[in-house]
């Protein structure tokens, strides 16, 4: 028995973001054992179609659940599904005026409007140029999927995008000596500047399509800045301007916040959260550490004192993880299932995934 899988999806953590789960392939992965200590809880609990889902730090008090040591099951991943892109686009916090927390306005479909490829390039160049992006695109456009993710707050969404590299658009600028630095800016004149190396070693793209629908905005251009492994606060949209610059001293890239690392959500729901004893329920989610990659999904169903870690090996950082895990109870009564993440750099989610359910 499996909890339904609709189309939109609550997350489990906090923020409710909305996702496609898109697991069309699983990939198997070894189940080894792992433990974890108690401590004090804080955290938010909301309300999913019924179902209560809450996020709290690691470790919550055991509470009256019915706790299940070292349980066993099948595990399987894989990093595919998109976001649909009305929520990609709006469902981010309103503390950045980013890619985060713009309406979506970007599609013709909704608001009439005019695909605009043109973009200004200027600042410590010899002699400023405007193109039409799509003149490049006709040999250097390119595909990828890429995940897109805040530094705070636990939302994150993945999309596949078309678009032109960015370095297609910087090989053309005769820069002065010493610029080291980009920004590009989008109609409303917010950028955030990169350093330029950063922005070229992560291979941005100018990005014209999401999710195989063309970016057609009423304002300002069609183009926006993308990059893997970089939070949103960089991803501009109806990008006008792009300004090559010299920066004195280091420029920094914001991370992502380390209280919101290993972002881990729960995609599962139920009319009614009750299975029957020895019934095979299928649990899912998504992980995500935006820089590094995920190298274990754990799960905890006796309040964190054991943990049954599933090994996600060759799990890339710029992409997130689809989950599933396949268990059983035998033992009737309240449980809770406890989710966190593991990265390459060997951190653990500060923040867990919790999912109440009864069994009868």
């Amino acid at each position: 028995m499996t909890f339904k899988k609709p189309l939109k999806i609550a997350s489990g953590v906090a923020g409710s973001a909305l996702l496609m789960f898109g697991a069309t392939t699983a990939l198997a992965s070894p189940l080894t054992q792992g433990s974890g200590a108690q401590g004090e809880a804080t955290g938010t609990t909301q309300v999913v179609n019924g179902n209560e889902v809450a996020a709290h730090w690691l470790d919550a008090d055991a509470g009256d659940y019915v706790p299940v040591a070292n349980l066993q099951g099948i595990f399987a991943f894989n990093q595919e599904g998109t976001t649909p892109n009305d929520e990609l686009f709006n469902v981010f916090g309103t503390a950045l005026t980013s890619m985060c927390s713009k309406p979506a306005s970007e599609f013709a479909g909704e608001q009439g409007g005019v695909a605009n490829f043109y973009l200004n390039v200027g600042g410590n160049i010899k002699k400023t140029f405007t193109i039409d992006v799509r003149d490049l695109a006709k040999d250097a456009s390119q595909e990828t999927l890429m995940a897109c993710s805040c530094a705070t707050g636990a939302p994150f969404g993945q999309a596949s995008v078309m678009g032109v590299p960015l370095s297609a658009v910087v090989e053309m600028a005769d820069m002065e000596d010493g610029v080291n630095a980009i920004t590009a800016y989008g109609a409303d004149g917010y950028g955030q500047t990169l350093p330029l190396q950063y922005a070229l070693e992560k291979k941005a793209l100018l990005v014209y399509q999401v999710n195989g629908e063309e970016l057609a905005p009423a304002d300002g251009t069609s183009l926006q800045l993308w990059m893997p492994e970089t939070v949103a606060s960089y991803f501009t949209r109806n990008i006008v301007n792009i300004e090559l610059t010299q920066h004195d001293g280091d420029l920094d890239v914001q991370q992502v916040d380390p209280s919101y690392r290993n972002k881990v959500n729960i995609l599962n729901y139920s009319d009614a959260c009750t299975f029957k004893a020895g019934d095979e329920i299928t649990f899912e989610g998504v992980a995500d550490d935006l820089g590094s990659s995920i190298t274990a999904i754990e799960f905890s169903f006796d309040n964190g004192a054991t943990w049954t870690s599933c090994a996600t090996d060759g799990a890339t950082a710029d992409k997130w993880v689809n989950w599933q895990f396949t268990t059983s109870f035998d033992q009737k009564g309240d449980h809770r299932m406890t989710v966190r993440a593991k990265t390459a750099d060997d951190v653990v989610s500060p923040l867990a995934a919790t999912l109440l359910f009864e069994v009868v």
